[in-house]
């Protein structure tokens, strides 16, 4: 709660179910294929006006820091935990499948003005973001811990498109992460964000690759989106770990990126051994989770 003379404009985003706002536009179906019908499919909506009817009260360079600082930031002191550096890798991947959160339909955030920054601490975790163009729309995003000596950067591009009943959003640019005290970065990239007319919500979907050059591991994943009909497959999240000289398929990746993660080592042997990467309950309840073997 706010002390006197102090104004909250928006609540953090939190992981209990709480967007952190509360509003939404009326009839937003009916408003929203209003806006579109003169809107072709393919067409770019870089430049399309939003209303403010349809605006969240915090900007977008908000909306993209707070699964860092808000929700992840547990997580991301995990990456540099591990000795060995697949165990790291691991840690990396949970923390990265972890950084994406649920997008409410209907409502969007303010889209920020040209120089606009965002600045959060919490902790010895530091993070900056910056408008630095506004067509194309261009937002910069850099955040250090200066206790875990980790670093991270990224520079990203969205681009909507109308494709009749949805909008797909793609992202452009990858996030970096370095390890310091390893010498290590990590290539992330992110998922497309699909809007769905039909069936009044919003998900993560596409394929995303995260990799380390300094270590030859690397990740495949894939987003799956639910289908108009049936429900199978929502928030589901599926792929593998390699290493990138011999192709060799070291685990398989499973679970639903807004509640947990799970990874299976793909051993000759018949022996299986299970990692539970993440588990949305350990963060909600504020501990620091490390991986369960089972």
């Amino acid at each position: 709660m706010a002390s006197q003379g102090e104004f909250v404009l928006a609540k953090p985003l939190s992981l209990d179910g709480d967007f952190g706002f509360d509003c939404k536009a009326p009839n937003v179906l009916q408003r929203i294929l209003s806006l579109l019908k003169n809107v072709r499919p393919g067409s770019d909506l870089a430049r399309f006006q939003v209303p403010p009817t349809f605006n969240a009260p915090k900007s977008q360079l908000q909306w993209l820091g707070e699964p860092i600082y808000c929700t992840s930031k547990e997580l991301l002191h995990e990456c540099n935990n591990p000795k060995s550096s697949l165990d790291r890798f691991l840690a990396v991947v949970a923390w990265a499948m972890s950084s994406k959160v649920p997008v409410r339909f209907g409502v969007a955030p303010y889209n920020p003005i040209l120089g606009e920054t965002h600045h959060v601490s919490r902790g010895s975790l530091n993070v900056i973001l910056e408008q630095v163009s506004h067509h194309p729309p261009v937002a910069c995003f850099h955040a250090t811990d200066e206790e875990e000596n980790i670093d991270i950067t990224w520079c990203q591009h969205p681009v909507a498109k109308f494709c009749g009943t949805k909008v797909e959003v793609e992202v452009h640019g990858k996030r970096q992460l370095k390890l310091l005290n390893y010498g290590e970065t990590y290539v992330i990239d992110t998922p497309k964000l699909l809007v769905k007319f039909l069936s009044l919500e919003n998900d993560w979907f596409g394929n995303v690759s995260i990799s380390c050059h300094e270590t030859g591991l690397e990740a495949e994943l894939c987003y799956t989106s639910s289908s108009f009909l049936s429900r199978k497959g929502k928030h589901s999240i599926k792929g593998k770990i390699y290493d990138r000289t011999s192709q060799k398929t070291l685990y398989e990746i499973g679970g639903h990126w807004n509640g947990y993660h799970n990874a299976l080592l793909v051993s000759s042997k018949c022996s299986v051994f299970l990692v539970l990467l993440w588990l949305i309950a350990c963060i909600v309840e504020n501990k620091r989770y490390r991986p369960q073997h089972v």
